[in-house]
């Protein structure tokens, strides 16, 4: 079958548009083209926002472990330190302070030539070139060699000045300082590296002048440096409470440099003078011979650092006679109109075979003869009427045998031994001040009884305000009487040198042996020198302890010639310091005080 064609109709061209046609389509696209764009641009923006919210909720709500650790190492907490609080004298003068200094050290190890760089640091700053290139060769193989823990602000602005040295910087750092260097040192004691109290009042209150520590967290970049603080982990410090002593800085000074004239002129081992007001306990002075800086803790020793006025004991002697004194005449066991044979010899033998001796023949003496003259013999034989238990709880309450109680640490407590200890030689030992060893704390504080009518105080190394309670010791008329004869003990007895005309001083002397703790006995030629007293004998304002250990035999020993001048200038000095008038010089010395019998 013959297939047959298909006709297709023929191709119908459209008629060719005209220009203006074309022209308008044209006009249409370019104006559709920013909508789309715009369009285009926008769901791309939405869809990235939309990613970067939900990565965010996928970091917070349920972050991957690497993704954690590696901000973790992008944060990190600083601690930050509190100042030490302020240790102020009783007249509002600092004496501990912490503050921000600037320590000078070096890298040995970037220093090419250190004989170079010791004569150009040396010369520039002002330091001995010989001994900071000691300083750097002795550590040569350290990265940190510290040339000044201080700098000095006029040497601050030298070395910004100078052209730079390799190797040399310095450190920012809080420091403990101490403005009136050796003043009190080892009462103040020493803080440690760590900034925490070692010695002295620095040790008991370092609880209180510690500061709370805070700390600050922030952002680093990559390279590790700080870019911003968190708020949220944000703990400020707390700096440390401040306080103030009762030791006045004047006083303090006083007592310090007539010690230590002392001390040098009779080249004594060492010295101690303390001073107390009668009527608070406060400590207004407490001096320690050699004395101690604190600023300069390296290389100092540890006997140096001792407060020895409340750490060392040793035999008081004679001034420990007014304590027996007082308790026999409150007692009862003697009267003071009372005849005591102290011999024309010097010496009197005991029914128990010992023999006493004085340093002077004294003859007949009345009771309050024996004090004056200082009589071992008696002394002796009023302390055997007193008997060994009446003598001992006398020695306690006066404070003897137990701390004094202040806030110094080391106090040592003496040596008081129990009656069922006494020999038969120890009741006529302690009423001559041997056989017991006491602190020059304890001896002084118990001075206090007699000049503020018989009580004992606690002595306190803080200001207070107002007279103190304590526990009475005697009776204000044993008070009274006690320190009518020391009174005369310094106008006419063995404490001449401190009869002042000035001020009317009441006190007792000492010479006491060094016992010989290796052999037993004494040390040959080895004695303690010192005095007690206080001032003005009508209305005591102070009381003074002097005590100089081991001077010189052949320049002097006794206490009425080497404690008792010292203890006379500091009264002279301070007194008018404290506003107190001095004597008329037509006055005549105090009447007797009448003892009124209970």
């Amino acid at each position: 079958m013959r297939g047959r064609a298909i006709q297709l109709p023929p191709f119908k061209q459209s008629p060719p548009r005209s220009p203006g046609t074309t022209n308008m389509f044209q006009q249409a696209d370019a104006r559709r083209r920013p909508v789309v764009i715009a369009w285009t641009a926008a769901v791309i923006m939405t869809l990235v926002f939309a990613g970067l919210i939900g990565r965010v909720w996928q970091l917070q709500a349920r972050p991957q472990t690497s993704i954690t650790q590696l901000a973790g190492s992008q944060s990190s907490i600083a601690s930050l330190f509190g100042r030490r609080g302020t240790i102020y004298s009783r007249d509002g003068r600092a004496l501990a302070v912490t503050k921000v200094v600037k320590r000078l050290f070096v890298d040995p190890m970037l220093i090419d030539d250190p004989n170079t760089f010791s004569e150009r640091l040396g010369y520039g700053l002002g330091y001995d070139p010989a001994h900071v290139e000691q300083v750097i060769s002795r550590r040569f193989d350290s990265r940190y060699v510290v040339i000044d823990p201080w700098l000095s602000h006029e040497r601050d602005a030298r070395l910004r000045a100078m052209p730079r040295l390799p190797g040399l910087a310095t450190q920012r750092r809080l420091a403990r300082l101490y403005p009136h260097g050796n003043l009190a040192g080892q009462v103040l004691g020493v803080v440690g590296v760590d900034r925490r109290g070692l010695e002295g009042l620095e040790l008991t209150l370092n609880s209180q002048l510690s500061p709370a520590g805070g700390r600050i967290a922030y952002l680093r970049d990559a390279r590790r440096r700080p870019l911003w603080a968190t708020d949220n982990q944000h703990q400020p410090p707390r700096d440390g409470q401040d306080v103030r002593l009762s030791i006045d800085v004047t006083i303090q000074h006083i007592a310090e440099q007539q010690l230590a004239v002392t001390c040098q002129r009779y080249k004594a081992s060492h010295g101690n003078m303390i001073a107390i007001n009668p009527r608070t306990g406060e400590i207004l002075a407490m001096a320690n011979y050699p004395p101690f800086d604190p600023n300069k803790l390296a290389g100092s020793n540890a006997d140096l650092r001792r407060n020895r006025c409340v750490t060392d004991v040793f035999e008081p002697g004679s001034t420990f006679k007014p304590f027996v004194w007082a308790a026999a005449t409150q007692a009862g066991v003697v009267h003071l109109d009372e005849m005591i044979d102290c011999t024309t010899s010097g010496a009197y033998r005991l029914p128990f075979g010992r023999v006493l001796h004085d340093a002077h023949a004294n003859g007949l003496q009345t009771w309050d003869g024996v004090l004056i003259k200082s009589s071992n013999i008696g002394m002796g034989q009023v302390g055997m009427r007193l008997g060994p238990r009446r003598m001992h709880d006398a020695v306690r309450r006066f404070g003897f045998g137990v701390v004094a109680g202040n806030e110094l640490p080391g106090e040592a407590v003496g040596i008081v031994h129990p009656v069922r200890r006494w020999s038969k030689y120890t009741i006529t030992s302690v009423p001559m001040g041997q056989e017991i060893a006491v602190t020059a704390m304890q001896l002084t504080r118990a001075f206090c009884v007699f000049a503020n009518g018989g009580v004992l105080l606690r002595p306190t190394i803080f200001a207070v305000d107002g007279d103190a309670a304590g526990e009475r010791v005697i009776g204000g008329q044993t008070a009274d009487v006690t320190r009518y004869v020391l009174r005369r003990v310094v106008s006419e007895g063995t404490g001449r040198r401190a009869n002042s005309k000035m001020y009317d001083l009441f006190g007792k002397t000492g010479t006491a042996q060094v016992p010989d703790r290796v052999h037993g006995g004494y040390e040959a030629d080895q004695y303690v020198a010192s005095f007690l007293a206080g001032a003005p004998y009508d209305r005591p304002r102070i009381v003074i302890g002097c005590f100089i250990h081991r001077p010189d035999k052949q320049i002097g020993y006794y206490g009425g010639i080497v404690a008792a001048p010292p203890v006379k200038q500091v009264v002279e000095q301070v007194l008018p310091y404290l506003g107190v008038t001095p004597n008329d010089p037509h006055d005549d010395d105090p009447r007797p005080v009448q003892l009124v019998s209970h």
